[in-house]
């Protein structure tokens, strides 16, 4: 039961230490540039260190805060530009009238784009720690990323959304742990991607 008491402990208690970050960084941009790098920074972090709360530091993670800051900006407003203009195909299907089985189908199919747009930008995450990319080949293993391993995939997808749904009646959790811990969990998720990307570049 200690052990148990200790190990949640250390889970909840990292959980805020990176959100604290994953806070002071976003502020630290602005804000608008600052949400990329700030999740890059997490990435990293726990790429590096695991768990162990106690080998997260600020200094540290200011380093790869900026080091980050250009390229992950550029990466995120890709996927989000995307994703924007499809959101906005969406309100204006759901707005005309006389829908039929062919609008229906069409909504759908925008829904089922963004959320494919969302997990590539999640898995763009996992590979920028591994991986000194440029620009294009970020956006272009990320989109094939997330068909290599389709249940890690829709694990990640499941574990967002009901991080959302608790955030929605536990907007405290999610503003103060859940954002830190959301970062470890779709680096836990997205290893087998990394792992098959991993080999496909071996083998060239």
């Amino acid at each position: 039961m200690g052990k148990f008491l200790e190990f949640v402990f250390n889970r909840f208690f990292l959980g805020m230490i990176a959100t604290a970050f994953f806070w002071l960084f976003t502020l630290a941009g602005g804000v608008v540039f600052g949400l990329a790098p700030a999740s890059a920074t997490l990435m990293s972090l726990y790429a590096e260190h695991g768990y162990t709360y106690r080998a997260y530091s600020l200094k540290e993670a200011w380093e790869l805060y900026k080091s980050n800051f250009v390229k992950s900006n550029l990466a995120f407003y890709s996927f989000v530009l995307v994703d924007l203009v499809l959101v906005y195909g969406l309100y204006l299907l759901v707005q005309l009238p006389h829908q039929t089985i062919f609008h229906l189908l069409a909504t759908f199919l925008n829904i089922l784009v963004v959320a494919f747009v969302f997990l590539a930008y999640t898995v763009s995450l996992k590979l920028q720690v591994h991986y000194e990319l440029s620009y294009r080949n970020t956006v272009k293993l990320a989109l094939i990323g997330i068909f290599m391993n389709l249940p890690a995939i829709a694990k990640v997808l499941f574990g967002t959304v009901m991080l959302i749904g608790i955030g929605y009646y536990m907007p405290a959790l999610l503003s103060f742990v859940g954002i830190g811990m959301w970062h470890f969990f779709i680096s836990d998720m997205l290893e087998p991607v990394y792992e098959s990307i991993h080999e496909k570049l071996a083998t060239k």
